[in-house]
């Protein structure tokens, strides 16, 4: 018997509609100061300007805090059981989930003031048996882009449903 229904197929199939965030000068400092950053480009205006920059620039991972922040989650009523996004999530006969490999690819730096568009589709949705049973492996891609159309970061993330 496989975990992957219909449903699941269909729901790896939906557009998931693009979100976009403008991103603040705070957003980075405080990002920068949480895992211990203190390159000043990071943190002091001046300093970026003078590396070449409009404003304070973000460290490399910041654009995950954009698809991760609360403001993406919806209403209550929206979300799962476990509290999650229940469009983030196929519909699984699984109790269980856990983190896959994750790879990124960079692009050009964030910069406050820039307009950051996150898009999500699923990449491949397929089961294999595991030592304790059937395994479901859910691909996502996630690509985000400045106001200029121009690659920021892509990021695919594989999630394990048991």
């Amino acid at each position: 018997m496989t975990l992957i229904t219909s449903d699941a197929v269909a729901w790896a199939n939906q557009e998931f509609p693009a979100y976009s965030v403008t991103v603040g000068r705070s957003d980075i400092q405080r990002f920068a100061m949480a895992i211990g950053e203190r390159d000043p480009i990071h943190l002091d205006i001046a300093a970026a300007q003078a590396a070449g920059y409009a404003d304070v620039v973000a460290p490399p991972y910041f654009p995950y805090v954009l698809r991760m922040q609360a403001g993406t989650l919806g209403p209550k009523a929206a979300l799962a059981p476990d509290g999650s996004p229940a469009r983030d999530v196929p519909p699984l006969e699984t109790t269980r989930a856990m983190a896959g490999e994750t790879s990124i690819e960079f692009g050009t730096r964030v910069v406050a003031g820039d307009t950051i568009t996150v898009a999500k589709r699923i990449v491949d949705l397929y089961e294999k048996e595991g030592r304790s049973g059937a395994l479901v492996f859910l691909v996502t891609e996630f690509e985000f882009t400045n106001q200029r159309g121009e690659l920021v970061m892509r990021e695919t993330f594989t999630r394990i449903f048991r």
